[in-house]
């Protein structure tokens, strides 16, 4: 018997790689692919082409979309070169003049910085019987006005009526004949429920506005932090160091001041040296205005010198207080709610017995208040409410009259409130709505705070910055998906071309005809998948060579 193996053949060796190559195409095909970001419309979930910058001040690190182009609109590519550039006939660029995002500090002007590129994602493929599209799912899409490949946040599923108020998602069942479709009375019924993210989805669409481990190694002149104490002679360090410490016995607060609007400014959009970080709802000279915000995730790192003290992260938002109480003298936690105006009038939404902060620990304390529920973490664990126990229901119609400054009848009744259609409206006017207070209370000793958050969730405007109206933000434009039928989203809202904007006639001729004409809607042949994991991030443009930055490998929520 010869146990010698015979050479391999011309034949064999190309049988081999035939087939390697069909099951690479057919993985590609059916399984996987890959993508890369071209835009910012999901920033800073996923980053398309962009610029990254470091502040010599705090220390923090983001990123803006270009600011660069061939000629002076946004249309054209982005130079590859960013800042004080030649740009043909146009001239020279100016210099990059960002600003720290948690320190409002303008930093130094920049010039010649390269253009990174997108993220790399990959992309699972919905496979019939196997998996399907979900709410919140990060899905790639085909437009059907352009046949290119986008992607998106699906936010709306088929069967049901959909309603973007006060930044959020309303939903519910569609029953033809019987379902009202436009109309002030369509949103005051009780079948509606506003769209809740789970814990790890929603962690992952949590967007910094502030964090004090950021705060300026040197005094700086210009900063001022943006919450104030109430009684400031006990503590040190609020101005000049990332670590805070109360040394009063009697009780305290820390509370956010009207120094820094809470809103749904992007930093990814500052793009230009008139972007203002903290300009505020009201200002009617600006073109583009942000909203103010209520959903919102307040976070604190203290550490109690003493056991049995007590901290309350509090809300004032949509005309309620919000608040997650850890009392140390009792033993317990809870989430409640109130009106503003009526003091003793608390509903408890969930409480639970607890056995305290340790003294001489650090603690790391969480509430957020999103998506109409009030969620209580300590050390990651939520130890109170959450999207079921710490939730209260309003319809689009409650929740617009607790988050805008006019009541329900007033807004609808107004003369100009606009149809949604041709005009956006009195819901697309960022200065009615009610601006947000967030604070922080203690008793029991003295403390010290490590770190203080403040961060917010993802909201999706009314109208376009420049005026086009929202589908679905207005009572009477609000889609009402078939089956098949999806509605996506950005992340990134203010940039994002996405259902919410698509015009009536924009739909590709081949695509109205053979596989849906519907407007703002995705239909399920175009949808390829689901983005799952950045796998290769822009690289790093710090030494005299591009560097992978493997850090910013992530998966996708």
């Amino acid at each position: 018997m010869n146990s010698k193996a015979k050479p391999v053949g011309i034949k064999e060796t190309l049988t081999s790689l035939t087939i390697a190559f069909m099951m690479a195409f057919v993985f590609r095909g059916f399984v996987i692919e890959g993508f890369i970001i071209p835009t910012g419309s999901m920033a800073p979930t996923l980053l398309g082409k962009h610029i990254r910058f470091h502040s010599p001040y705090s220390g923090y690190d983001w990123a803006t979309g270009p600011w660069d182009y061939y000629n002076n609109f946004g249309g054209n590519e982005p130079l590859p070169r960013q800042g004080a550039q030649p740009r043909g006939n146009a001239g020279v660029t100016p210099p990059l003049t960002p600003t720290d995002p948690m320190t409002l500090l303008d930093i130094p002007s920049e010039e010649n910085r390269r253009l990174a590129a997108g993220d790399r994602v990959f992309v699972l493929k919905y496979l019939p019987g196997l998996h399907h599209p979900e709410r919140w799912d990060v899905v790639v899409f085909k437009n059907p006005a352009t046949h290119d490949n986008y992607i998106k946040r699906l936010v709306g599923l088929p069967g049901e009526q959909l309603a973007i108020v006060d930044g959020d998602i309303f939903v519910r069942p569609f029953v033809p004949g019987k379902t009202a479709t436009e109309g002030p009375q369509a949103w005051e019924t009780g079948d509606w429920t506003i769209a809740r993210k789970n814990e790890r989805t929603q962690r992952a669409m949590l967007q910094p506005i502030f964090d004090s481990r950021f705060t300026p190694l040197t005094a700086e002149p210009g900063y001022r932090p943006p919450v104030a104490p109430d009684n400031p002679g006990a503590w040190s360090g609020l101005e000049t160091q990332p670590v805070w410490s109360y040394s009063g016995t009697g009780p305290t607060a820390l509370r956010w001041t009207n120094r820094r609007p809470i809103t749904d400014f992007n930093p990814y959009n500052q793009t230009a040296a008139s972007f203002d970080l903290d300009a505020r709802p009201d200002d009617g000279t600006r073109r583009e205005r942000p909203y103010p915000v209520s959903d919102l995730s307040l976070t604190i790192a203290i550490e109690p010198q003493t056991p049995g003290m007590s901290v309350t992260p509090r809300l004032e938002a949509l005309g309620m207080v919000f608040e997650g109480l850890i009392d140390g003298a009792s033993g317990t936690v809870a989430v409640r709610m109130r009106p503003a105006d009526q003091p003793d009038a608390w509903t408890v939404l969930d409480s639970d017995a607890f056995p305290g902060l340790p003294a001489g620990k650090t603690s790391l304390v969480e509430f957020w208040h999103v998506d109409q529920s009030l969620w209580l973490f300590v050390n990651g664990t939520l130890v109170c409410g959450g999207p079921e126990l710490g939730a209260y229901e309003l319809t689009p119609a409650q929740r617009l009259d607790a988050a805008m400054v006019p009541s329900w009848e007033q807004l609808i009744s107004y003369p100009n409130a606009g149809d949604g259609i041709t005009t956006a409206g009195i819901f697309a006017r960022p200065e009615l709505y009610r601006m947000s207070e967030p604070s922080w209370s203690f008793s029991g000793g003295p403390f010290t705070v490590h770190r203080l958050q403040l961060k917010r969730d993802i909201t999706y405007q009314p109208a376009e910055p420049m005026g086009t109206p929202s589908r679905g933000a207005h009572y009477d434009n609000f889609p009402t998906l078939a089956a098949d039928q999806f509605f996506m989203c950005g992340d990134n809202s203010p940039r994002s071309a996405d259902s919410r904007l698509w015009a009536a006639n924009s739909i590709d001729p081949w695509v109205r005809d053979l596989i849906d004409p519907t407007p703002g809607v995705v239909n399920r042949d175009l949808i390829v998948g689901k983005a799952f994991v950045v796998y290769f991030p822009a690289p790093l443009d710090g030494g005299p060579v591009l560097a992978p930055d493997f850090g910013r490998v992530r998966w996708i929520w």
